[in-house]
Formats: structure tokens, sequence, C-alpha cells
């Protein structure tokens, strides 16, 4: 007899969702045979056993049984690992440049050369075209050098060595991802397991993580951080507790800078536990942060002083080199041209300002905000210039290991009324609004499109025509980017100055001629289209109107 309680009903319709996906996954394959001919198997195999599983688990007596666990489990990873490693093996380009930077660098690191110190430029030969691949930055050039901790490329050196050469990235942050879900798998109470398989197999992960998405390589890490990292404080008598999370995090830092925003969090968390359960916090914290910094310093040491100077400023390139804003946060209201225009510093400091917010509310709502900090953190990457999807969506599987794998917390570490609890939030949070308001009324430059030339047929877009004026305080010397859509920057257009002289100097204006670097089609009939410019003095973006463009149409 089979058991229709309410737990095991809502068990039964997740684990339905997941063997779902296992077919949709084999479906969404079916059409790629041609890149791999034994997908011609693989896929009705994937939707047959997907089927098979959608009855059983309606069927079976026991959905809460570990074996049905492990089977939903085991079918999303060869869902995955087939699918996604067919379309890995069939290629021969990493999607993004941060992928080929990780190949190019382990080479170098290999063959004896200091990675901080060696061009990257030879990743050029990795993308195609490299041009709509490279990271921009606002003074015109784009990044040629590792803008990562030393764990980007160390743990790719091991799969080097050992002879894996065809797009190493991607297997690697393929198995990142799946070692990811493997550690939420063991994080989640029974009754939840489902949704490990599901975000397994979820498009925005399952496509992006062995398609350049290099976030998948301090997943695994930022996940056994945050497991359990409550028990740092009250240990319970494990070897396991007193050095894991802050290890793993210092592993995690290691690789990217992304992780980074989680450590004030984190360090305030294990303060406020300290304290709410009657602790030295000043000591528990003190050896948190010496445990993440000592493994941050380990990994990093061969290189600080291999060349420290080469180090930091590889490392510390996207806070100390601008780059061009991109993403989908708040950014998107300039780059979409809804805004003419922001000032990137100031998103900044409004990004900040709201980080500030995050702390104070956790100092002040600890118990409440103890399982679900973890959901702030992309709160505060939506502010920035830079708010790239990844950015927002990869700290949910993290989010919801914290959020189920620590204890209540036992009281309240701060009281206070809460009207003053109330104010003391309101406070950074108003001035995070009002900056980030203020930056986008403080554009640089006013940008109009005057002219556009194009090939007899209107399908090649040859030269545009603009006028611009310096409304910021100092003189300035714009770069060009054409945006059609939404997608990454393709980069800088070659500029002529007709009228003028740049630097522009303060309310000063120009006549400039644009023409593409490489050949560039005109946009679809009625897609709307501008003209992007970036400045490095002072950091910020401005556009021309958005207009559609009048070509192609059925009167055409």
């Amino acid at each position: 007899m089979t058991s229709t309680g309410p737990t095991h009903l809502a068990e039964r319709a997740g684990w339905s969702l997941v063997w779902l996906a296992v077919v949709t996954t084999g479906v969404d394959a079916w059409g790629d045979w041609s890149t791999w001919p034994g997908l011609a198997i693989v896929t009705p195999l994937l939707i047959l056993i997907g089927l098979a599983g959608g009855v059983a688990i309606w069927t079976v007596p026991d959905p809460t049984a570990r074996l049905w666990h492990r089977l939903g489990l085991g079918a999303a990873t060869l869902a995955v690992g087939f699918t996604q490693g067919a379309e890995i093996a069939a290629r021969t380009y990493y999607s993004t440049d941060s992928a080929a930077f990780n190949d190019v660098a382990t080479q170098q690191l290999i063959h004896g050369h200091d990675p901080y110190t060696s061009s990257l430029a030879g990743a050029a030969n990795l993308l195609h075209p490299a041009a709509n691949y490279w990271t921009y930055l606002l003074d015109g050039h784009f990044v040629t050098r590792v803008s990562y901790p030393a764990g980007a490329f160390l743990v790719q050196a091991p799969l080097v060595a050992l002879g894996v050469h065809h797009l190493t990235t991607d297997w690697l942050d393929l198995a990142a991802w799946i070692a990811t879900v493997v550690v939420l798998f063991r994080a989640l109470p029974a009754a939840l397991r489902w949704l490990a398989p599901l975000l397994l197999l979820a498009g925005p992960f399952a496509l992006s993580f062995p398609n350049g998405g290099t976030d998948a390589l301090f997943l695994p890490f930022l996940a056994l951080a945050v497991w359990r990292w409550d028990r740092f404080v009250a240990p319970a008598r494990s070897r396991l507790y007193p050095w894991l999370s802050p290890v793993a995090l210092g592993v995690a830092c290691s690789i990217k800078q992304s992780p980074w925003f989680c450590v004030p969090f984190l360090v305030f968390a294990i303060a406020l536990e300290a304290r709410s359960l009657g602790a030295r916090w000043w000591s528990a914290t003190s050896r948190y942060v010496g445990l993440v910094v000592g493994t941050f310093a380990l990994i990093n040491a061969p290189f600080i002083v291999w060349n420290a100077a080469a180090w930091w400023r590889g490392t510390m390139l996207p806070l100390r080199s601008p780059l061009v804003p991109d993403g989908q946060g708040l950014v998107t209201l300039a780059l979409h041209g809804a805004a003419r225009g922001v000032d990137l510093r100031e998103l900044w400091i409004a990004a900040a300002l709201v980080m500030v917010t995050g702390l104070v509310a956790l100092v002040l709502w600890y118990p409440a905000l103890k399982r679900v900090w973890l959901f702030l953190v992309p709160l505060v990457l939506f502010i920035p210039g830079r708010s790239l999807s990844n950015y927002l969506l990869d700290f949910f599987p993290i989010a919801v290991i914290g959020a189920v794998s620590v204890a209540r917390a036992p009281r309240a570490p701060v009281t206070l009324r809460a009207r003053w609890r109330a104010a003391m939030v309101a406070v950074p949070l108003a001035g995070a609004l009002a900056v980030a308001s203020a930056a986008f009324v403080s554009a640089p430059l006013s940008v109009r499109v005057q002219r556009v030339l194009t090939n007899p047929g209107h399908s090649v877009i040859r030269s545009i025509t603009l006028d611009v004026r310096n409304d910021a305080r100092v003189a300035t010397t714009p770069h060009f980017m054409l945006t059609i859509g939404g997608g990454h920057p393709s980069g800088y257009w070659y500029t002529i100055v007709a009228s003028g002289r740049f630097p522009l100097a303060p309310g000063a204006r120009a006549t400039v001629i644009l023409r593409p670097v490489v050949f560039t089609w005109a946009p679809p009939f009625d897609t709307y289209w501008l003209v992007t410019a970036y400045t490095s003095t002072p950091a910020g973006v401005s556009t021309s109107a958005p207009r559609a463009w009048p070509y192609g149409g059925p009167t055409n």
C-alpha cells in the first residue's frame, strides 16, 4: 500500500519535477545529436528513464526511501553529464574569457611561468570571435592579465598535468557544479532532497557552468563554508566543525572575488552566534578570521613571493581598473537607454550602503535572519555597474544550504526597541537610495546620433556620426560601442574626431565619427539600438536615445 499523507504527497510531487526535468533535458538535447552521434542513443534513453521514474515515484510504497533519492540524483547527474559533456567535447572554443584565461594561466604555470606576469592575450585563440568575449575596461582597453586569486587556476593544474587539454576549464566547472549539488543533497533534510537534482538540471546552472561559467569552481567550497557554519562556535565535540567553515571559505575566496562579499556577513554572524551563546565573541571571531585569512594566504603565498606587485595588480584588477558596466542589475537602466547614463562610482557607494544595511539588519534581527542572510548578498551585487546574472543566481543553492543546516538562534544578542532598530536600518538604506538615484542623473556626457551611414541595402553599418558634449567637471576621453539588444559588450569602435578635440574639456562639444573595427550587420527592422560612451575619468557610462532601425521592413 502506498503512503499518501500530505508529506509524502509533497515529496512525490517534488521528485516528479525531477523526473520531468530528466525528460526535458533529453528532449532539449535531441536536436544536438550532430555534435555527438552517441546522443541519438542517450537522448531517448534519458526520456525513457525520466518517464519511468515519474511513474515509479507515484507507485512505490515509500517515496522517502534512500534508494529512490539516490536514483533521482543519479539520473539527474547522468542527464547533465552526458548532454553537457557532449557539448563540451564538440566545441573548439570557450564561451567566456574567464574560462580561456584560466586555461592559459594554468598552461603558463605548468611550464614554470608566473601567470601574473604573463600576457594572456593568447586566450584569443580559444575564443571565437574574441572581440565578443573580452572583458573591456573603461579606458578603451580590455583585460589580458590574470584578474583572479591563484586558486582560479591552481585547481585546474592537476587536470592539465594529467593530460586533459581540451577545454579543461569547462570540464572542471561541470564537475564542480555536480559536486556542489552533492553537498546540497547531503545538507537537505530527506523531505526536501528532490530540490538538489532539480537545481542540477535547471537551465541557468546546467547550461551556464559547462559553457564558461567559472563561478562553479568556488561553489563547492562556499557550500561547505556555510554548511552548519554555526557549529564553529559550538563544535559539539567534532573535529570537523572547528575548522571546516573558515578553511572552506578561505579556499572559495582564493578562487574568485565573489565570495569576498560573504565574508563580512559570516564574520558578523559568528560574532553574533558566540554572543547569543554567552561565549567570548571576540575570541571566536578572531579565530574564524585568522583561519580564513590564513587559508587564503597559504594558497596565494607562492605567487606573492614570486612577484607580490604582479599578484596584487592581478587580484585587485576588478577594483583598481574599472570594467565596463554589464549585467542584469540596476545598471540596466543606463545600458538600455531608460536613463541617459550613470556615474559608476556612485553605484559602488550605493552598493556599499546596501551591504551596511544588510549587516545592520543581521545584528538587530539575528534570530530571524540567521538562516536567510545569504539571500541578502545578491541584493548587494544587484546595485554596482557589474551585476552579471551569475552574481545574482549562483548564491541561491548556497543560501539554501545555509538556511536548512543551521540551528535556531538561542536568543537575540542585541535587544533594542523596534523603532530604534527600524531607524538604524532606514538610515543607510535611505542613503543607498539617494546615492543610486543621483547616479542616474550624473551621466558624464550627452550623446546624440546625427547620422548613420550604411551600404545601399541598409544591411551593413559603415559609420555613425555623433554629437558629444562633456557635462562632467573634468576633461575626459570617451570610447564608444554600439549596443543592439542586451548582449555582452562587443568591442570599441574606431573613433574619428571630426570637430573639437579629445580630451574633451568640461562643457565642450565634439563631432565624432564611429567606424566598426569588424564587419557589423545592421539591426533587424524595428529593433532598438543605441550608442554607448564609456569614460574612465569620471568612471561612467552615457548613452544616446534608443532608436528603432527603420530599414528592412515590408515597405523597404
